[in-house]
Parts: C-alpha cells; structure tokens; sequence
C-alpha cells in the first residue's frame, strides 16, 4: 500500500516538472535564431556641429591719450557717447602752440629776408667779378652764402609746418566711428606725451567680432567661410554670422585654437564682452561611409558594430570620424552596401549568435 502511494507521487511530480536544457534542446537540434533589423552602409555627407564658449569683443578698441603735452581745456564726451569719425574728442590748451607757430612764422619770414639779400650780394658780385673788380674767391664765399641762406629758409619752413602740425594736434579727433566706454581726465589735467596721459578710451561696437576657442581635435574641421550660429543669453533667437578667421596656432596650455566671426551690431543691441554659445555649421564632408549611430557600440575601450555574415552576428572593429546626431562616419572596417544590425539588439546581441534579418530597410541612413 505504502509503495503503491510513493509510486504514484513519483509519476505526479515527472509529470509537473518542467523538461531541462537537454529535453528542450535535444542534440541535433538547430540553436535558437534571434530576429533583427539591419540598415546598409552607405556613402553620402555629413556634417558635425561644433559647439563652443565665446566673447562677443569690440571689433577695435583704442586708448586714446593727448598728441601734445598741456593742460586740458576741453573735454567734449562723456561715457557711453557714440561718436562719428573726426569729431572732436578733447582738446589740449591752444594758446602756446598759437604763439610758437607765430614765432615759427617769423623766423621764416628772416630766413627769407636773408636768403634775398644773399640773392642780391651774389648778383653784384658776379657783374663786379666780370669787370675784374672783385676776385673769385669772394664770389665763392657769396655763392656759399646763399646756399647757406636757402637751407635756413627751408629749416624755418619746416618749423612752421610743424607749429602748424601741433597746434591741430590740441583736438583730438575720432579716428573711427564708436563708442566712448571710458572718459579717464576731465578739464584742468595736465596732459603728458610721455608717458601719456589716456583721456577716452573708444570701441568700434556697430559690428562686434566674436571669439572662440575650438579643441585642436577638430583643427582640420573648420575654415573661412562656414557658418556659425551665436546664442547670446537674453536673445530670442541665435544670430547667423560666418567664420572670418582661423589662428595658425594651438594654445600649448589648453589645447585650442582661435576662431572669429563678424557680427553686425547696427542697433547696438549687442554689447562688447557678452558672453555666447558659438555653435560652427562646417562644410558637409562628402563621399564618407556612413551607419547609423545606433549601430555603433563602445566596450572596453574599443568601438565596433555588428554585421551579419553567414546568419550570424560578426562584432567589426571601426574606425569612426565625424560623430553627427544621426550617423557616424567609419573610416574603416566596413564596405558600401554591407548590413549592419541596428535597434536594441545592436547593443545587447552577443557576437557569434545565429540572427535572421527582420527587414532589410531600404535607402541609408541621412547626415544631419
């Protein structure tokens, strides 16, 4: 009785259980076959946006100090004035450089007086000399005379001109159109040449230069002539600019080189010094093999896809280049038209599975 009641729970548990690996899978049996999507490689552009920290920088900036020394008896700005090119900035006090260009007039109104009597003298001697009145040596001595006469004559001009020269140097002009950013003397300073006395300090503001520093990585991805996008903070939207330069050189500190862009400021709504988030749109780089980005996966340092060759999922290493939002260029490890495996399974798949194409998508993956 007893073992007929074991023998029946024995039969009732063979027949609850579930069957292990080796009942499931019985050898000979085919592994199992996991589903996935694949997409092409394909050739075709692509295009990596660079983003980076900037300045929004006047485009000149001057520090402009007296042209002769003097006391200042006029200073015309103030801070934040806008100024058109030649008006008038300060001036230096006039009145001794109106009187040395007086004293400068008269020693070249003497010069002139003696060049002309040294003219004279010379005449006479030469009608004496040819009655053999006078001796040569007298007409040489004449003759030297009024050379002599003649350098002073222009030595007198050229100190009139330069009185002339100082006395328009007591206004100082605009040399450019701009703002005044900083007005530094007021009237009654005694202005100096050397060391100069600074009395405004100007900025170009009507078109500002923004400045960025890019990573050397990308030294070969930018260039004269690419767009830029400039986000400034309290802006609706970005600004569209160009770029206008590229440094030649890298920073050995941080590894960056300098870029520039014109940005047209004629409202002056823009400020020199604000801070902006430069994003640079570089020219599509064309004919480049491209996979999605879904495709590629990084372990342990190395980044490769998975392919689908003899129905089972091959890992390739790849070279990558240009990283956009959608797809990536590989350099190498991959040829045009190959099937790369895509979805989450691209990620968890392990290499050597056995795989069946899901779909085979048609057309390639698009550069953004």
């Amino acid at each position: 009785m007893r073992g007929t009641a074991l023998t029946l729970l024995a039969l009732a548990w063979l027949g609850c259980r579930e069957p292990d690996a080796a009942e499931r899978n019985p050898a000979g049996a085919a592994p199992p076959v996991t589903e996935v999507t694949t997409a092409p490689v394909t050739r075709g552009a692509i295009t990596q946006r660079i983003s980076a920290p900037g300045s929004l920088l006047a485009l000149r900036e001057s520090r402009i100090g007296a042209e002769v020394a003097g006391r200042l008896w006029r200073v015309y700005v103030s801070e934040s004035d806008r100024v058109a090119e030649g008006d008038p900035l300060f001036q230096v006090e006039a009145d001794p450089y109106v009187a040395a260009l007086r004293q400068a007039k008269a020693g070249l109104d003497l010069a002139r007086a003696e060049r002309a009597q040294n003219e004279a003298d010379l005449t006479r001697a030469r009608a004496l000399f040819r009655q053999d009145v006078v001796s040569p040596q007298q007409v040489d001595r004449l003759e030297t005379g009024l050379a002599v006469a003649r350098a002073h004559e222009r030595q007198a001009a050229e100190a009139v001109d330069l009185a002339k020269l100082n006395l328009s140097r007591t206004v100082v002009r605009a040399p450019y159109a701009g703002s005044v950013t900083a007005r530094l003397a007021d009237e009654g300073t005694t202005a100096l040449v050397q060391p100069q006395t600074i009395v405004i300090v100007l900025q170009e503001t009507a078109e500002l230069e923004a400045r960025a520093t890019i990573p050397e990585a990308h030294l070969d991805a930018i260039h004269v002539g690419d767009g830029a996008l400039l986000r400034v903070e309290g802006l609706s939207g970005p600004i569209q600019s160009t770029v206008s330069a590229v440094g030649d050189a890298v920073d050995p500190a941080t590894r960056t080189y300098e870029v520039r862009m014109r940005v047209p400021n004629p409202d002056f709504r823009l400020k020199a010094g604000v801070f902006a988030q430069v994003e640079i749109l570089p020219r599509p780089k064309e004919g480049v093999l491209l996979v999605p980005r879904e495709a590629v996966r990084s372990e342990e340092g190395r980044t490769r896809v998975l392919t689908v060759r003899d129905g089972r999922a091959v890992a390739v290493p790849v070279e990558l280049g240009i990283v956009a939002p959608e797809v990536v260029e590989v350099r190498s490890g991959l040829d045009p038209g190959e099937p790369v495996i895509v979805g989450e399974a691209a990620q968890t798949l392990a290499p050597g599975m056995r795989v069946r194409i899901r779909t085979q998508e048609a057309g390639g993956p698009e550069a953004s």
